[in-house]
């Protein structure tokens, strides 16, 4: 049977799952991006929960799939790759929207960009720590939480997993079976 995880296809569907997810995501950036205020980053937060929202209700579709729901692996791979669209895109999106909302936040003037009560590190004379803060949390948490779901998903939403088909890890050798020994 050919694996259907690499198709012209399903490398679409990855794209769109993230796209999804990094538009979710992005709707609590743009709302935290606007108030310029620290006190209001619980709103990436709930952002990040969006996006494993989404790559919950992506992992959900995916066990309903007759290839995916026969391999846990299979499905952890799907899962993590439209994780991984998501997180690059909401990466590229974050980085825009901190600078269409604020585009002299690089610049050396540093004329009022600094977040509100914020700490040290993004105040006047940081005034780029802000844009960190955002590729930061946008790359670790929703890639994070993304894989979590993913993981869980993976393992716990299948029905029976006695009869799922073990992952072959070794090489072949010559035309006979895939061994997993370390020989």
């Amino acid at each position: 049977m050919k694996n259907p995880l690499y198709t012209k296809g399903q490398i679409v569907e990855y794209i769109i799952v993230g796209l999804v997810a990094a538009i979710g995501y992005s709707i609590f950036l743009w709302a935290h991006l606007m108030r310029a205020s620290y006190e209001s980053s619980y709103l990436l937060y709930i952002g990040n929960a969006v996006f494993g929202a989404v790559i919950l209700v992506y992992n959900l579709i995916l066990i309903r799939r007759s290839y995916v729901s026969k391999r846990t692996v299979s499905m952890l791979i799907e899962g993590h790759l439209a994780a991984a669209a998501g997180t690059i895109l909401s990466i590229i999106i974050a980085v825009i929207a901190t600078l269409a909302f604020h585009p002299d936040i690089v610049s050396p003037d540093q004329a009022g960009t600094a977040l509100y009560h914020a700490p040290a590190n993004t105040q006047r004379d940081h005034p780029a720590g802000w844009l960190f803060m955002v590729v930061i949390d946008a790359f670790l948490l929703n890639f994070s939480t993304g894989s979590f779901v993913s993981i869980i998903t993976s393992y716990a939403g299948k029905r029976n997993q006695t009869k799922d088909r073990p992952a072959h890890l070794g090489t072949r050798t010559g035309n006979g079976p895939v061994t997993n020994d370390a020989s």
